[in-house]
């Protein structure tokens, strides 16, 4: 099981993979978006919020 700030981290990884990967893979790109939106809702959080908690681990 991950911690919060882990889910965080992992939620950074799949949109800045979104952003690097939407003009070579936009399917797969799109997916990553997805998942990180549906993640960080399992915390009540939007994208743009789950962004601004993270912190260092």
């Amino acid at each position: 099981m991950r911690t919060p700030q882990e889910d965080l981290l992992v939620i950074e990884a799949l949109v800045e993979y979104h952003a690097d990967r939407m003009d070579v893979q936009p399917e797969r790109a799109v997916r990553a978006w997805v998942i990180a939106t549906e993640l960080a809702a399992m915390h009540g959080l939007g994208i743009e919020d789950a962004l601004r908690q993270r912190t260092a681990l």
